[in-house]
């Protein structure tokens, strides 16, 4: 399973949200390449992007920040204001190795298809849920949709990554939902889920790694100093 530090950025600065809320955010610096860099030391491989600012504004405001942030060796997961074709095609222009695609495809299901035919496992389908319903647009608003139908329709579509998020838990310490991922998991077996909500300790890791998880996004249990990284890192190592 790949831990996935996270940073999620807002007019230059590395922030976090509590339960989506950007009334809550926290300002954790405004040097996200340092904090890429430090991620690296520890040994990560991967690092999550969240363009808070583009996601709620429509469109990216930091594409011009993946050239160094790829620059630390780490392969860039990237989302946030890519609601067109165009945008997803910019950020992977820009750096990033995965982008993620959410309110582009809750609300322009009919061009899925033809994004995971062209673009495969590159595209992770970002599923964001809050009181058991699919949020989109910078989480600022919600579908009808069931998430377990709509990670059907994805996945009939051709998605096989889905970055699920918990936007209830986000920010909150509270832990993963698992019951949530070992149902989906049960429900679609083929399917790559990353976690995203709540994580913040070694143990919530290892539960989602022996769950079957493909991955987990932590953030600010990293920045507080929650847990060890290398620790988790040598933890997720072990065989479940």
């Amino acid at each position: 399973m790949i831990l996935f530090p996270a940073i999620d950025l807002y007019e230059g600065h590395v922030v976090r949200l509590r339960r989506g809320d950007y009334g809550s955010l926290i300002d954790y610096g405004d040097d996200p390449v340092a904090q890429a860099l430090a991620f690296a030391k520890t040994g990560c491989s991967w690092l999550h992007v969240v363009d808070l600012e583009g996601a709620r504004a429509g469109e990216p405001r930091h594409l011009h920040l993946l050239p160094a942030l790829v620059e630390t060796g780490l392969s860039i997961q990237y989302g946030g204001g890519l609601r067109s074709g165009d945008a997803l095609v910019a950020a992977l222009r820009a750096g990033a190795t995965r982008v993620m695609a959410g309110s582009l495809l809750v609300k322009n299901f009919d061009i899925a298809s033809r994004l995971f035919e062209r673009w495969g496992e590159t595209i992770v389908a970002a599923v964001d849920i809050k009181e058991g319903k699919i949020a989109f647009g910078g989480w600022l608003e919600e579908s009808d949709q069931k998430p377990e139908a709509f990670v059907d329709r994805l996945r009939k579509a051709g998605a096989r990554y889905f970055l699920v998020t918990a936007v209830e838990r986000d920010g909150t310490g509270l832990g993963p939902d698992l019951a949530l991922y070992r149902s989906l998991l049960a429900a679609y077996p083929g399917i790559a889920v990353i976690a995203a909500g709540g994580i913040s300790s070694i143990d919530d890791l290892i539960a989602l790694h022996r769950a079957g998880l493909a991955g987990a996004v932590t953030g600010r249990a990293l920045y507080e100093g929650t847990f060890d990284i290398a620790k988790a890192l040598e933890e997720l190592r072990k065989p479940c």
